[in-house]
C-alpha cells in the first residue's frame, strides 16, 4: 500500500488529477482513513492510472474516460473514436494553416464586372434553421422547380440564392434560395417566397469550383467578400439581401458561382 503522494510520483499523475478521479469514481482509492482523510492505493491499480495518465495526455474528454476502464472491447472502440476526432481535428488544423499562410502572401485579385440588370420575377423558399446538410437543402429547392413545373411556369433561368435578416432578429440571418420565373408564383402558395429583381446597375464577379483559393471555414466565400469591398469602394450603397449567388452553369453543367451585388445610387 502506498500514500497519494507515492502514487502520484510513480504514475505521473498529480494529486489534483486523483483527487478528481476519485471524486468521478474512475479511480478512488483502495481505504481512506476515516480520521486523517488520507487516502491509500494499490499496485493493482497501477494499469487503470496509466490509462488515465495517457488519456489525459491525448486529451481524451473526461466523459469518455469511464470506457477506458472497461472491457477490452469498449476501451479500444473509445480509443478508435478518439484517434478519428482527433485526426479530423489535424486536417482541419493544417487546411487552416494553409489558408492563413496564403491570406498572409497577399489578397487574390477578383475581376469585376458592372453590368445593366432587367426585371425579372422570383420564386423562392426559406431554408429552414435547423436543416440538415446540402442534401436536404437541395430536395427542398427542387421541390419548388418541380411544383413551379407542375403550374406551367418553370424556372427561365439558373438558380440563385441569398441570405437576408431573420424579421424580428439582430443577430439571425436566413437563406433564400430562389428560381428565376416567367411570372410570379399565386398569393395561395402561402409557403413560397415571391419577388421581383430591380432593373438596375449590378456589380458582378464569377469563381469556378476548380480554381484553387484559400478557404476559411464558416467564412463565406472570398469572392463574395472581395466583391462587398469592391462595390464599397465604388461609392454605391450596398444592401446585403440585394447580393446574389447564381449558378455558374456551362453546356447546362453547374461548373460555379457568378455573385452580383445590386448598385443602388
Amino acid at each position: 500500500m502506498m500514500n497519494i503522494g507515492e502514487f502520484a510520483e510513480l504514475t505521473g499523475l498529480s494529486l489534483k488529477a486523483l483527487r478528481l478521479y476519485d471524486e468521478q469514481g474512475l479511480l478512488p482509492p483502495v481505504s481512506v482513513d476515516p480520521w486523517s482523510r488520507h487516502r491509500r492505493y494499490s499496485a493493482t491499480q497501477f494499469e487503470h492510472a496509466l490509462r488515465l495518465k495517457a488519456a489525459r495526455a491525448a486529451d481524451l474528454p473526461l466523459a469518455e474516460a469511464p470506457k477506458l476502464l472497461q472491457d477490452a472491447e469498449s476501451a479500444t472502440a473509445t480509443l478508435a473514436d478518439h484517434r478519428a476526432r482527433l485526426a479530423a481535428d489535424r486536417e482541419r488544423q493544417d487546411a487552416a494553416l494553409d489558408a492563413l499562410e496564403r491570406l498572409l502572401a497577399g489578397p487574390i485579385h477578383w475581376q469585376t464586372e458592372v453590368r445593366q440588370a432587367e426585371a425579372q420575377p422570383w420564386a423562392g423558399v426559406v431554408l429552414p434553421p435547423d436543416i440538415a446538410d446540402d442534401e436536404e437543402a437541395n430536395a427542398l429547392f427542387a421541390g419548388l422547380w418541380r411544383r413551379l413545373d407542375a403550374e406551367g411556369n418553370r424556372p427561365t433561368g439558373a438558380f440563385w440564392t441569398t441570405i437576408r435578416a431573420t424579421p424580428g432578429s439582430e443577430t439571425e440571418v436566413q437563406v433564400l434560395c430562389c428560381w428565376p420565373v416567367a411570372a410570379l408564383p399565386p398569393e395561395s402558395w402561402t409557403d413560397v417566397e415571391r419577388g421581383t429583381i430591380e432593373t438596375g446597375r449590378e456589380m458582378v464577379v464569377r469563381w469556378r469550383w476548380d480554381q484553387d483559393v484559400p478557404m476559411v471555414e464558416g467564412a463565406t466565400h472570398p469572392a463574395v467578400l472581395a466583391l462587398l469591398a469592391a462595390a464599397q469602394e465604388s461609392g454605391a450603397e450596398v444592401s446585403l439581401s440585394q447580393v446574389r449567388q447564381i449558378g455558374l452553369l456551362e453546356e447546362g453543367q453547374p461548373v460555379g458561382m457568378e455573385v452580383a451585388v445590386h448598385l443602388k445610387s
